[in-house]
């Protein structure tokens, strides 16, 4: 944890310490010469040379800090690298809360495994989403240094195959004798795909642009049909695109890939650079009818990349003629979820990588100006006593 400064050549303001040095220099004793009959027998004797002083040493040094605070706010400082490392608890909604374990720690913050996590203080909310969705999204929000205690039925609804992967060790609570078998089947979702592609894989365009036909054709007329169009590879995706097909040798932009943390997916080429994603922990999204890996899929905060083992061309993946290309492309890019009943056992999350955690720098400015407005308030006070001291 360290602070930062947003604009430090405000830090010039800084000269202005010299004003109060000046006015207090200026500002010395008054002595008033009086003349008596006597003075003239006197001899005029050189007078010794007086170093400055300062008086009102304790008002000067306040004057002196509510000139450097004010520089520091000009300056606007910033908190970068807080981290809260405070214990979690989230609880499956289909628990009674009465027997949750005790608290681990006096801080420990509690919290519905839901969407959003609303804290336990409010009802029991009703929810279908997937427990390794909203364990993945969890594990991206929270520090890595912060302890996470999960507590779930002893069977449930899963709709992820594979066990969560998670970033840090989790205690899986499972509460035995306990259940929740209320899984809504999600319907397919629309697709709204846009495609960048440099000039080297435009030919796979027209077999892309042939299966979103066909998504369009199968959809009933009154309901949307999903849609894929081009866009330029400066342009980012829309709050409106679910997905991106990137098919370019070019690295994807950073607020490409901060649209993916967020929720969106995006599919690469072949030859597209990946050096920055860990493969290691992919599954398998795409196989061909003999098994061999087509495609690979690693999540990302709320979204997930999608590489192509294979380029888009016919001698090379022969399904870009079948006539189920273009199911298997809807399926590649957004899987419907499946739901299979699982013991909580077998599906406790295993570590993995610890997730790397974006913060947003937290501005000290508000804190900042109420001192300086109580500093002010001192220095009126001293100036004001200065004041009528020297009237006495």
């Amino acid at each position: 944890m360290n602070i930062g400064l947003l604009l430090p050549s405000a830090l010039l303001a800084l000269a202005a310490l010299l004003l109060p040095l000046l006015v207090h220099l200026v500002r010395q004793t008054e002595q008033t010469r009086i003349a008596f009959a006597a003075m003239r027998w006197l001899v005029a004797r050189a007078q010794p040379r007086r170093r400055p002083r300062f008086n009102e040493w304790l008002l000067l040094l306040v004057r002196l800090l509510l000139l450097a605070l004010v520089a520091l706010w000009l300056a606007q400082p910033v908190l970068q690298g807080r981290v809260d490392a405070r214990p979690w608890l989230v609880v499956h909604p289909a628990i009674d809360l009465a027997r949750l374990p005790s608290a681990a720690s006096p801080d420990e913050q509690r919290h519905w495994l839901a969407p959003g996590f609303p804290p336990l203080e409010q009802p029991s909310p009703a929810t279908s989403t997937s427990i390794g969705s909203l364990l993945r999204e969890l594990d991206a929000r929270l520090s890595p240094k912060a302890p996470l205690r999960v507590v779930v039925p002893e069977r449930f609804d899963a709709t992820d195959v594979q066990r969560p992967r998670l970033g840090r060790a989790v205690s899986w609570m499972p509460i035995e004798g306990t259940s929740s078998f209320n899984l809504i089947h999600a319907t397919p979702s629309r697709l709204q795909v846009a495609v960048i592609s440099d000039d080297a894989h435009r030919p796979a365009l027209r077999y892309l642009h042939a299966a979103a036909t066909a998504w369009g054709s199968e959809t009933p007329s009154p309901a949307p049909a999903d849609e894929l169009h081009d866009i330029g590879m400066d342009d980012a995706p829309t709050t409106a695109t679910t997905h991106l097909l990137w098919l370019s040798a070019s690295a994807v932009p950073a607020q490409h890939r901060q649209w993916v943390r967020n929720g969106g997916v995006i599919l690469l080429a072949e030859d597209s650079p990946t050096t920055d994603l860990d493969w290691q922990d992919a599954e398998i999204a795409w196989r061909s009818h003999d098994g061999r890996p087509m495609a690979l899929r690693v999540a990302d905060g709320k979204g997930a990349w999608i590489r192509m083992l294979v380029p888009f061309d016919p001698q090379s993946l022969p399904a870009l003629l079948e006539p189920s290309f273009p199911d298997a492309l809807r399926t590649l890019l957004a899987p419907t979820p499946v739901a299979e009943r699982v013991w909580a056992t077998s599906y406790a999350p295993i570590q993995g990588k610890p997730t790397t955690v974006t913060r947003t720098p937290e501005p000290l400015g508000p804190w900042l100006a109420l001192l300086i407005a109580l500093l002010f308030g001192v220095e009126r006070w001293l100036a004001t006593g200065a004041r009528r001291v020297a009237a006495r």
